[in-house]
């Protein structure tokens, strides 16, 4: 039974969630961020600095930590940080935050090599391997001003389906992970919704549930790349093409197999968050 967990990326989409769960079950835990004074502290709660850019952060953060749930850092040299991450805490059981269909790619992608930094070090590891996150659809870096201003869900998909899955759900399997890691130890979860859904079929739920139009769109990747940098832009053409072979389209029991109950469908998120997507008048 694990004693204290360090969780990294504490205020992002699943780690604020785990760090919810956690202290809801009465664990003992440090919230990793680069800005811990906007972590709430709370009972059983310590809010303590963890920057990616800074390793000396990583050392003290992890100090005497029986467990690690580790949000990947979308960084070039991501595998390099995450190795010394580990070796920053060798004892603990590493819970990775990957994406499906990791374990299908080339030896040197760069998501494997993530993978790898963790399996290759770590005396214990779990991997995570959850599809494409449902909470995309409300947050404005990605696709909810679209969805709420121009009425258009737009994703360079080439006509592929994606298993969306709910963050709060990856984070359920994150803590039963984290709770009991000798009953996990080696082993790695694709984590999916109960849908494999192409682009049309999301926006024709939206659509349904917010009372008019909204648009499809099927772009070629290259519009959606411009602007970026190189890095940044063979990410997503990468994740595009994979979406478009079908690699985020298979759908997992592990949900329903680790906690339970059956995985958040897009319709009963979207129905969640529907004033997102409203604008004022």
């Amino acid at each position: 039974m694990t004693r204290t967990v360090l969780v990294t990326g504490a205020r992002g989409k699943t780690g604020r969630e785990v760090v919810a769960r956690l202290r809801a079950g009465g664990v003992p835990l440090r919230a990793g961020s680069s800005r811990p004074a906007e972590t709430p502290a709370a009972p059983g709660v310590d809010p303590v600095r963890f920057d990616w850019n800074d390793p000396a952060t990583w050392r003290e953060a992890a100090a005497g930590v029986d467990a690690v749930y580790l949000m990947r850092p979308d960084i070039p040299d991501a595998p390099e940080r995450v190795a010394g991450l580990v070796e920053a805490a060798p004892d603990a059981h590493i819970v990775l935050l990957s994406e499906q269909g990791a374990e299908t790619v080339a030896a040197d992608h760069w998501t494997r090599r993530v993978e790898d930094a963790v399996v290759s070090r770590a005396a214990s590891w779990t991997l995570l391997r959850p599809s494409w996150f449902h909470q995309v659809l409300t947050d404005p870096r990605f696709y909810r001003d679209a969805i709420r201003d121009a009425r258009v869900f737009s994703l360079p998909s080439g006509g592929g389906s994606i298993a969306w899955v709910d963050a709060r759900d990856i984070a359920e399997v994150a803590v039963a992970v984290l709770r009991i890691p000798e009953d996990h130890q080696g082993k790695a979860y694709t984590i999916t919704g109960p849908q494999s859904l192409p682009v049309a079929s999301v926006a024709q739920e939206l659509s349904e549930r917010l009372g008019h139009e909204i648009r499809a769109e099927d772009p070629p990747p290259q519009e959606a790349l411009q602007g970026l940098d190189p890095w940044a832009s063979g990410i997503l053409d990468d994740l595009y093409r994979r979406v478009a072979a079908g690699g985020f389209g298979d759908l997992s029991p592990t949900v329903k197999q680790i906690t339970g109950h059956e995985p958040t469908s897009l319709r009963e998120f979207i129905d969640t968050h529907l004033d997102e997507w409203r604008t004022t008048p």
